[in-house]
Formats: structure tokens, sequence, C-alpha cells
């Protein structure tokens, strides 16, 4: 059951305040409205647009809560220059990833940033495209050295169920 509703000005300012990286997307906004799609997925709909996501995902043994931007957010803000770490993957991995496939070690063609196992990691294409979001299974460094085996876990990639939300609920509010 899907349930919508629009947070407070003070609600706005406390979630601002807890999403680190995300704080000034919500901070200036004129409205945000939560669309809980179900008890491990929330969208937020800033003014009008489907920009931040709030995921519970399983990572190892552990359910993890993470606040991520949604791919949608980088096609409407062209300019939005993102403060995570990020994995370039090489053309062949891109098909797999889009589909729903995890990141192995032979696709990734460049890893910058430090990041720690747990860590939130925007994924792109050769040409500089984001095509997922994935939590990364190991350190910087250990992925660096390993050469094969799963290292990211996709947790949002392009033409998955948040995308077509996001593009559904963009028509919608249009």
């Amino acid at each position: 059951m899907v349930k919508r509703y629009f947070l407070s000005n003070k609600d706005i300012k406390e979630l601002s305040n807890a999403v680190g990286e995300l704080g000034p997307i919500f901070r200036n906004a004129k409205k945000v409205e939560v669309y809980e799609l179900n008890e491990a997925t929330t969208v937020y709909i800033i003014d009008d647009k489907p920009l931040v996501a709030k995921l519970t995902v399983k990572v190892d043994a552990n359910q993890r809560e993470y606040v991520i931007p949604l791919l949608m957010y980088f096609y409407l803000n062209p300019t939005y220059m993102p403060n995570y770490p990020m994995i370039t993957v090489d053309d062949g991995a891109v098909p797999h990833i889009v589909n729903g496939a995890d990141v192995m070690r032979p696709g990734i063609k460049d890893i910058s940033g430090n990041f720690g196992a747990g860590d939130v990691l925007l994924i792109r294409d050769l040409k500089g495209r984001y095509i997922a979001i994935g939590i990364s299974l190991m350190t910087a460094d250990e992925i660096r050295n390993a050469s094969k085996g799963k290292v990211i876990k996709v947790i949002h990639h392009l033409n998955d169920k948040l995308w077509n939300l996001a593009k559904e609920l963009l028509k919608t509010q249009s």
C-alpha cells in the first residue's frame, strides 16, 4: 500500500540535517512529498521532482538503511557534482548492470575516491553517464587489489523499478 504525504518545514529541516551530502537538496526545497512504496522503499519528491530515495538493503547478513540520490536526479541536474566515490565500468559490463547484475571486479576500469565496505558508490560508463548506484562489498584498496569476484551490490540502476517510478511521477507532476 502506497502512502503519500507532505513533510512540514520542521521535518524537512530535520531530514536535511540527517542525510549528509543530500542535505542541501532538502534545505532549498519549497515542498517535500514522501512517497512510501513499501517498508523498504521511500521516494522523496522535492519540488515536484522525484530526486532521493531511502532504501533498506540487505548487505551481508545485516539490513541497512541508505539515503541515495535517484539516478533521475543526475539527468534532471546535469551540473550536479556528487561527492561520492565513483566506479567506472567497461562497455561489456553496462548491459548486465542495467539489467540488475552486481558489479564484478573484471568489469571495473577506474576507481575514484576512498571508501569502505558498505559505502554508497556511483557507477558510470566510459562516457561518464551514471548507470547505477551500489554498495561496496569491500574497501577501495581491496577492490583495487582484487582480480575477480563480486565487489559491488547494485541497489538502483537505469530502467529499474525506482527509475520507472521516477519517470511516472515526473509525468504526473507536470
